[in-house]
């Protein structure tokens, strides 16, 4: 089964466990490729949808493992009982999304080992509540996709930290984790993000003041942006 960059990403930063959570499963792909490759024995695919579902039900039966897979109808991680799981990915959603979700099951997210997170929007909002200091931060990553978006992720657990907790939003923008670690795809995301700052600039009217402060702004995050470019490259 040929997988995405993202989706092969998905699965590669996954821990081995016996039982995992794949929530808006969507086609099913990652819970089967992590049976195929036997890094869960077991798979619970969900999603708010049916027809995600059927679709995740026709690449289990395709792939030989919907024996070893549950199917589950319903919002979030409140298809889940507190200890079900070991580990339980949310992904392809919005920031804002993955941390409602998060909120909503604070049972079902303390009797978890793992997570890992894949907002495709706004993941300087769900950053900022992981950073919150009810969880730790096990690693980061970031892929480009074929079609040049970039993507970031999250492989955390519900254990206090606090280490994070003090950083600016420009440290929700670009992740301290990936800085620290010269990711390789970082200049690249921040060219990507520059260049769109500069589209964003460019349908400005000026001839307002609001968006002559928007222009400064932005301007300002461009900067920053350039700064850790230079850091980066010493």
């Amino acid at each position: 089964m040929k997988l995405s960059v993202r989706l092969q990403k998905i699965v590669e930063i996954i821990p081995a466990c016996p039982v995992i959570a794949d929530i808006g499963t969507d086609h099913g792909y990652v819970p089967c490729e992590l049976l195929l490759q036997g890094k869960v024995q077991r798979a619970i695919a969900a999603d708010i949808n049916q027809k995600p579902l059927d679709k995740a039900k026709r690449t289990a039966q395709g792939q030989g493992c919907i024996d070893r897979m549950d199917f589950r109808l319903g919002s979030g991680l409140a298809v889940l009982s507190p200890g079900e799981v070991q580990g339980a990915v949310l992904a392809g959603m919005g920031g804002e999304l993955i941390k409602d979700l998060l909120a909503n099951s604070p049972e079902v997210v303390q009797a978890l080992d793992f997570l890992v997170l894949q907002p495709a929007q706004n993941p300087e909002v769900l950053r900022k509540y992981l950073y919150s200091g009810d969880y730790r931060i096990l690693s980061e990553d970031l892929v480009r996709e074929s079609d040049g978006r970039f993507y970031e992720y999250f492989l955390v657990s519900p254990q206090p930290d606090l280490s994070l907790c003090d950083l600016t939003d420009f440290d929700h923008l670009i992740s301290p984790v990936l800085k620290a670690e010269h990711h390789p795809l970082l200049p690249e995301f921040l060219r990507a993000k520059m260049e769109e700052i500069s589209q964003i600039q460019s349908k400005l009217n000026l001839s307002y003041p609001s968006s002559q402060k928007k222009f400064e702004e932005l301007n300002d995050q461009k900067n920053r942006y350039e700064e850790v470019l230079i850091w980066l490259s010493n």
